[in-house]
């Protein structure tokens, strides 16, 4: 058997097509690397005396790779008698997993020690493979319409070949290669094709030269226009709640993606539990593909308990209702009663079927009382909103009415009241970009509020709000992150007097500056915080995950209220904590340090970001 020949045997195994093929010799059919190694010899030969094994390389990663997917060369592995068939199969997964690295013309050498109790493993990994040249053949109605000069079939052919990601002068590895042929799959049958299949691929290996060609035969099939939609499973909810959802439309081209929003549209929403799509992507249905949509309904009323505990308010109890079909209008309706140690609070909120899966109204109401720095606070509201989502962007429009008593000491512990009401219009934008709504790791975000109230209309007061946000998640490394955090907020008025405390701002807590109390961060006014009318806030965090779901961080926060810029002195809040991600979000409990109050603090929330 030639060197060549013997190299390219492994790429048999990974069920490539070699350049060339097992010749006829007089050599015993053994690999070479053994021979040169002598691991055949009488003195090599097992007595019953058990050894462990170990690699030595120039590469690292080899031996990470090897360490992971051999057990007898892993870390603590248990000894084994290193007979000659052992060491064969040994060797010949050793070579299995230097291919799928692009190593095809690796040399092995095998050394025991005297007493038989350690055998080292010498491997020289040889030239790694890289990409030469990339072909990729089109069939079926894509390669058809492109050739009739059709511009759309083009371009899409063209960005189908533009978006390949395994391009020539990388390195080969299997993985690399299985992880781009199906992604190349994935774009295509994502619109418009949706039974293309793979026909053929081809790796061809040159281990003298270290070079590889890859090839590929993809037929695009027909081209899918979306059929009629049938719906199963739908018992409690009437079948236009399904249109409100946005589905694809008769005659549509079909669309992977238009799905998937539909998809999550309806699983995000109240009324189903489980949303799934049934399609058989028949090429005699190319004009019509018919598509079955299976539902598993919630519960239309849910009656649910709960108790939890806050750094803010303290500990609580709650009891809330839920109507998903109130009057029978398919109104989704939430409420609860919450006590708390220092706030009790009850509230309805009705949310309406969705128009077009980007429009959303809803209206509610909200009693709230708070005894919180000082400031004993009663409240209640009442609401109607718009949210409105085109793309990355999330806009709010609302009209609320509040009217508030608010009780507050003075020094002398005297005791003030006053009282205010407001209409208040408001408007509002969220743009996320980030890679996980719940735990972001990388991306941003960005808010924006603006609320306006005049005294020509209810309101005791003529003011306007304004007040902007900002995140930024920075990824580093495999796992860690680091997180800034902005925020600016000013309310424009001659006076605040008459403007409910929602309306102007006070910070600390778990959720802004941590190390001082949930807003105890203000406008002080004798035994009282009260809010102020210029704000701002800021945090730098980095955290490092020790596992998938265990982190550790640090942090440094400064932020503060206050009635105009030039009393505006930030506080400054320097911390550690732990973060364990659950389907809610990172669970944060963070130990941190006022170093204007000279005090150290205990925080603990669900690190939701937005």
């Amino acid at each position: 058997m030639s060197k060549r020949c013997a190299a390219l045997s492994i790429v048999t195994i990974l069920g490539l097509n070699p350049l060339c093929s097992m010749a006829q010799s007089n050599d015993p059919a053994l690999p070479i690397a053994e021979k040169k190694a002598g691991i055949l010899n009488s003195d090599t030969q097992s007595e019953g005396i058990f050894a462990r094994f170990y690699v030595r390389t120039s590469s690292s990663s080899i031996l990470d790779l090897l360490e992971q997917h051999i057990p007898v060369l892993a870390t603590g592995a248990e000894p084994q008698i290193p007979t000659a068939s052992f060491l064969r199969k040994l060797q010949r997964e050793i070579g299995e997993i230097l291919a799928t690295e692009g190593y095809f013309s690796p040399r092995l050498q095998f050394d025991k020690n005297q007493e038989g109790t350690r055998v080292d493993i010498q491997i020289e990994p040889g030239s790694r493979t890289q990409i030469k040249n990339v072909l990729i053949h089109f069939t079926g109605a894509l390669q058809d319409a492109a050739e009739a000069g059709d511009p759309s079939a083009i371009a899409r052919r063209a960005k189908l070949i533009a978006d390949w990601n395994l391009l020539p002068g990388a390195w080969f590895r299997q993985d690399d290669w299985s992880n781009a042929k199906t992604m190349l799959m994935e774009n295509l049958r994502s619109f418009r094709y949706a039974g293309a299949v793979l026909v053929d691929s081809r790796a061809s290996i040159d281990p003298d030269s270290a070079l590889a060609n890859l090839e590929l035969d993809v037929d695009s099939g027909a081209a899918f226009l979306i059929g009629d939609l049938s719906v199963i499973g739908l018992e409690r909810y009437p079948l236009w709640l399904i249109d409100r959802f946005n589905p694809p439309k008769k005659g549509e081209p079909y669309s992977s993606h238009r799905l998937t929003e539909f998809q999550r549209g309806l699983q995000n929403s109240a009324y189903f539990s489980t949303v799934a799509f049934n399609i058989e992507t028949d090429s005699t249905k190319a004009d019509a593909l018919p598509i079955e949509l299976n539902l598993t309904e919630r519960q239309t009323r849910d009656l649910s308990f709960g108790t939890g505990y806050s750094s803010s308010t303290g500990f609580r109890t709650e009891v809330s209702y839920r109507d998903r079909n109130l009057l029978n209008r398919v109104w989704d309706l939430h409420s609860a009663l919450r006590i708390e140690q220092k706030r009790q609070l009850a509230y309805a909120d009705v949310n309406l079927p969705p128009n077009d899966n980007n429009r959303l109204d809803s209206f509610g109401l909200l009693f709230d009382r708070s005894n919180l720095e000082g400031l004993l606070q009663t409240k209640s509201m009442l609401g109607i909103k718009r949210t409105i989502t085109h793309g990355l962007v999330e806009q709010r429009l609302g009209l609320n009415y509040t009217q508030e008593k608010v009780v507050q000491k003075s020094t002398t512990n005297l005791e003030t009241e006053r009282r205010s009401r407001a209409l208040v219009a408001s408007a509002g934008w969220t743009w996320r970009n980030v890679d996980d709504v719940f735990a972001p790791r990388q991306g941003q975000r960005a808010q924006v509020d603006m609320a306006v109230s005049d005294k020509a209309i209810v309101s005791d007061q003529r003011f306007v709000r304004l007040y902007g946000k900002y995140q930024y998640w920075y990824p580093l490394g495999q796992r860690d992150n680091f997180l800034v955090r902005m925020e600016l907020g000013k309310v424009f008025s001659s006076s605040a007097n008459g403007i409910p405390e929602d309306y102007l701002f006070r910070t600390g807590g778990s959720t802004s500056v941590r190390g001082y109390a949930y807003q105890s961060l203000g406008v002080r006014q004798g035994e009282a915080v009260v809010g102020g009318r210029v704000m701002a806030a800021s945090s730098l965090e980095y955290v490092h995950w020790r596992s998938e779901n265990l982190g550790f961080a640090a942090f440094f926060d400064a932020g503060s209220a206050a009635t105009n810029w030039s009393t505006l002195k930030l506080q400054q809040g320097i911390g550690v904590g732990t973060r364990i991600k659950t389907p809610a979000g990172p669970i944060a409990l963070d130990l941190s340090y006022g170093r204007q109050i000279k005090k150290f603090r205990l925080d603990f929330s669900i690190a939701i970001a937005f």
